[in-house]
C-alpha cells in the first residue's frame, strides 16, 4: 500500500504558502500560540465568495487549489480531508447565536459552515467534482485515517488521483479550555520549545494539502508514501510497545530500521509527553543517522503531522536537511529513507514513512 505525492501545499505559522522548498527565513516569536501566515486568498478564490468565509475554510481550499494547480490542474478522483477541530470557530458563532436570540437564528451561514467537512464540500463545490467526498474527525488520528483511506482506494484502482489535506485552527475558546488541561506553556520562545524541563506546549494550527497518485509520476516528485499506521497505548506509557510497533510497521514494508537515513519526531516541549521520544531516540533509534523534530516550527494540533509530511517530502525532494529541524547527528549525501513518528499525550500514536524514488 504506497503512493506517490506528486503536489502538496502548506499554510502554516511559518513562510511555506508560496513556495515549494523549505524557507529561507524561519518566523521566531515569543508566545504560547503559533498563527498562521496566510496568503492572499484573492488570488486563489474568488472575491465574492471571501465576503462570508471563515478563516478555516479560506486556509483548506486555499491549500487545495495550490496543490492542485502544482499537480498540473488535476481533478481529484476523491476528495479527502483530516481534521481534529472542523470548523470550530464557526460553531461557536452558532451556538452562541442560537443561545442570545433565544433560540431565533437570524442567518443560516454559521450553522453551514460549523459542521467538520464543509471543508471538503467547499472544495469540492470550487471544482464541481461529484467524486467521493470524506472527512475524518478523529483526534490526532484525523489525518492519518484520511491517508489510509486514500491509499485503499489507490491500491484497490477505485482512484488514481486523491486530494488529502490535514487542517485545524486554533480558537481562543479552545486555548481557554485546554489551557485549565495544563496542555500549553507560558509564553517563550518557539525555536527553544525543547530547552525547558516543564510541562505543556505550545498550541499551533495549519492547512496542509497533498494530491496522491497510484502511478509514478518522475516528471514531478519521486517521494513516495509507503505507509501509514495508528495505534494506541491508553494505558501503557513504556517505551516497549512503541518500539514493538515501529518494528512491525518497518517490517511491513520489508524495511528494518538501519535501513532508514533519517526520523522526524513530535517532539512538543513537554516534558512527560517527550520522555518516550527521548527513550526510542537512545534505543530503537539509535542507529539512525538524523533525528529531527518539527513543532517548534508549526506548534502542537490534531493534524500537525500533515505539516511533518509535507516537511519530510522537501527534505527528500531538494535532499536537504535544514539546521533548525535536526535534533542529532549528520548524514553525508541525501535522505532517502524517512520515517515520521508522533504521538498525541503518550496514547494516540502515528507513523509514516517516505521514501524516495523506490515505488
Amino acid at each position: 500500500m504506497k503512493a506517490v505525492i506528486i503536489a502538496s501545499s502548506v499554510i502554516s505559522p511559518q513562510h511555506t504558502h508560496d513556495i515549494r522548498h523549505f524557507p529561507d527565513e524561519i518566523v521566531s516569536s515569543v508566545t504560547d500560540r503559533l498563527v498562521c501566515i496566510e496568503p492572499d486568498y484573492r488570488e486563489l478564490i474568488n472575491p465574492l465568495q471571501l465576503r462570508r468565509m471563515p478563516r478555516i475554510l479560506k486556509m483548506g481550499l486555499a491549500t487545495s487549489q495550490m496543490c492542485i494547480n502544482r499537480a498540473g490542474g488535476i481533478n481529484p478522483d476523491a476528495i479527502i480531508i483530516g481534521t481534529g477541530l472542523g470548523c470550530l470557530d464557526n460553531l461557536e458563532k452558532f451556538l452562541l447565536e442560537v443561545l442570545n436570540s433565544n433560540e431565533h437564528v437570524t442567518s443560516v451561514l454559521p450553522f453551514i459552515n460549523s459542521t467538520h467537512n464543509a471543508v471538503a464540500a467547499q472544495v469540492a463545490m470550487l471544482l464541481k467534482n461529484h467524486n467521493y467526498n470524506i472527512t475524518y474527525c478523529h483526534r490526532a488520528f484525523s489525518f492519518e485515517s484520511a491517508l489510509q483511506d486514500a491509499m485503499m482506494h489507490l491500491e484497490e484502482g477505485r482512484a488514481e488521483n486523491i486530494l488529502v489535506g490535514g487542517i485545524d485552527e486554533c480558537t481562543v475558546d479552545f486555548m481557554k479550555l485546554h489551557g485549565y488541561l495544563g496542555y500549553w506553556k507560558k509564553p517563550q520562545n518557539n525555536l527553544q520549545l525543547l530547552n525547558g524541563s516543564d510541562s505543556g506546549t505550545i498550541a499551533g494550527e495549519g492547512s496542509a494539502s497533498f494530491m496522491l497518485s497510484g502511478k509514478s509520476r518522475p516528471e514531478l516528485t519521486r517521494v513516495i508514501l509507503e505507509d501509514v499506521h495508528t495505534f494506541f497505548t491508553p494505558n501503557d506509557h513504556n517505551v516497549a510497545p512503541v518500539a514493538e510497533e515501529i518494528a512491525g510497521f518497518l517490517d511491513r514494508t520489508g524495511l528494518n530500521l538501519t535501513d532508514i537515513d533519517g526520523v522526524l519526531l513530535g517532539l512538543n516541549g513537554d516534558a512527560t509527553a517527550d520522555q518516550l521520544y527521548y527513550a526510542l531516540k537512545d534505543t530503537s533509534f539509535s542507529g539512525i543517522p538524523v533525528v529531527l523534530f518539527y513543532k517548534h516550527l508549526c506548534g502542537e494540533y490534531y493534524t500537525s503531522s500533515a505539516f511533518a509530511m509535507w516537511l519530510g517530502a522537501v527534505i527528500l525532494e531538494h535532499g536537504i536537511v535544514p539546521e533548525v529541524v535536526r535534533l542529532t547527528g549528520n548524514l553525508e549525501g541525501k535522505v532517502k529513507n524517512l520515517l515520521i513518528y508522533n504521538h498525541f499525550r503518550n496514547i494516540e500514536h502515528s507513523l509514516m514513512l517516505l521514501n524516495y524514488g523506490r515505488f
